[in-house]
């Protein structure tokens, strides 16, 4: 039985362009994001070590919130990307103000969680002792941050969900500059700014996160066909729905965000780990976990596009046509993460090099460089996996796999081998056994829901 409809070709060059531009703006986004954080790793490398591992436990808390919020936000994408399709553009516009007020309501709670609990939950979660109270400095001042981020997701998910998300990525190059001349003075004390380390860039990115809260909003409310889709509308009619605009968003979001916040506690747990080997492993780590947003930046643009015209399919009431545009963009993720995977393979010291650091955390990274490239192939077709089965309304299963393979493979195996005594090679080995787990679980369960929208679409046209 094959997945696709008898009448469609297996290769649509149409499609495979359609997905690379909606796909390459969302990269440049991830990148712009991913090279905000490698920005911080390389000025607080300059300023020391135990700064870069206060700003390693930090992130063991910080990541969670912020792909947890992702997450719970993914059906402003998914919403407007049906609407979009079916042509209604008045309820594109509801789920941008839907998705506004979760943004906020899901920020304030973020912030105070982490801005009153920072020190506990690093305790909890196993951070060295003594980086507990300078990782929780950073978790602090990070927590102000929360709402704008929040914001800026709610209004980037509407425009990649109505396919602009060129707009997206020009908000985000906009402010990139902006975060890395103020982390730049603020860690290191340049341009007669305090030198606060680790601290000082946690501030240049709040800093940096509002403005593009603001500069994203302004974005989506000055669209071209911004009065036909309502996202000027300030009158009491417009946002009385929003509540149970919100609320119905929340739920469609609760169990992918539950997945997204545990996908990301399994490298919470070795991050903190990596903390208990020593300063020279929690840099080494932290060197390969950008390289890895830097790559995963890649196969969550194509995720992204990938979930949009899927949404579309479901909009056009062709849900079934979902399904090739899938494979295809799994395709391409699998093309370009294999690209990288073996670039990382042959030189792996080139690229580490890129990174400040003492001798010992660049030959730890590149040990572990070598153990984990190969595994990206899986991370790029799972993430592009996830993002269609969320818009074909199947995010509680997809869910329920990120949470088998990364909180509990991931997590477990790295707890396992580091008792074991296999030090930091283990951190490589468990984050690839989770990236495989996933790839393997997400596509069996795409298989599922392909055959029944196969036979659905078969029964239409027999009737």
């Amino acid at each position: 039985m094959t997945l696709f409809p008898r009448h469609a070709p297996i290769l649509d060059r149409d499609e495979v362009r359609r997905l690379l531009a909606l796909a390459w703006p969302v990269m440049l986004t991830s990148l712009n994001w991913t090279i905000l954080h490698v920005t911080d790793v390389i000025v607080v490398g300059r300023v020391g070590e135990h700064e870069v591992a206060a700003l390693s436990a930090s992130r063991s808390l910080t990541y969670v919130a912020i792909v947890t919020g992702l997450a719970w936000l993914s059906g402003v994408l998914v919403r407007a990307s049906r609407a979009d399709g079916a042509g209604d553009l008045p309820a594109t516009g509801q789920a941008l103000r839907d998705g506004l007020v979760l943004g906020i309501v899901l920020g304030v709670a973020a912030m105070l969680i982490l801005g009153l609990g920072g020190a506990a939950l690093l305790r909890g979660i196993g951070v060295a002792p003594g980086l507990v109270v300078p990782g929780a400095r950073v978790v602090t001042v990070m927590a102000l941050g929360y709402p704008f981020q929040m914001v800026l997701i709610a209004a980037s998910f509407f425009l990649e969900g109505i396919s602009r998300p060129r707009r997206v990525t020009m908000v985000n190059l906009s402010i990139l500059p902006i975060n890395a001349l103020l982390a730049w003075g603020l860690a290191g004390g340049e341009m007669g700014l305090p030198a606060l380390g680790a601290v000082g860039a946690a501030l240049a990115t709040v800093i940096a996160s509002a403005l593009g809260a603001v500069a994203m909003v302004a974005s989506a409310v000055t669209l071209p066909r911004g009065a036909a889709r309502g996202v000027r509308r300030l009158d009491r009619a417009a946002w009385a729905p929003t509540l149970a605009g919100a609320v119905e968003l929340a739920r469609f979001g609760f169990v992918p965000a539950i997945a997204s916040g545990l996908e990301l506690a399994g490298f919470a747990i070795l991050i903190a780990l990596s903390t208990r080997l020593g300063d020279a492993t929690a840099h080494g780590f932290q060197i390969v976990f950008s390289l890895h947003n830097v790559t995963f930046a890649l196969a969550l643009g194509l995720g992204s596009a990938a979930g949009v015209r899927a949404g579309n399919a479901v909009g056009e009431g062709a849900a079934w046509a979902a399904v090739p545009r899938t494979l295809i963009a799994v395709g391409l993720a699998a093309l370009a993460m294999g690209a990288c995977g073996l670039a990382l393979s042959l030189w792996p010291g080139a690229v580490v090099g890129l990174f400040p650091a003492l001798p010992e955390a660049k030959a730890v990274a590149v040990a572990m460089l070598v153990i984990w490239a190969p595994f990206i192939l899986f991370d790029g077709m799972q993430v592009v996996l996830v993002y269609a089965l969320r818009s074909l309304g199947d995010q509680v299963a997809a869910g329920i796999n990120s949470i088998i393979a990364y909180f509990i493979v991931t997590g477990g195996v790295g707890w396992w081998l580091v008792d074991a005594g296999w030090g930091a090679p283990a951190l490589a080995w468990a984050s690839g056994a989770g990236m495989l787990v996933a790839a393997v679980l997400h596509g069996s369960r795409f298989a599922i829901v392909a055959r029944r929208l196969r036979a659905s679409h078969g029964l239409l046209r027999s009737g």
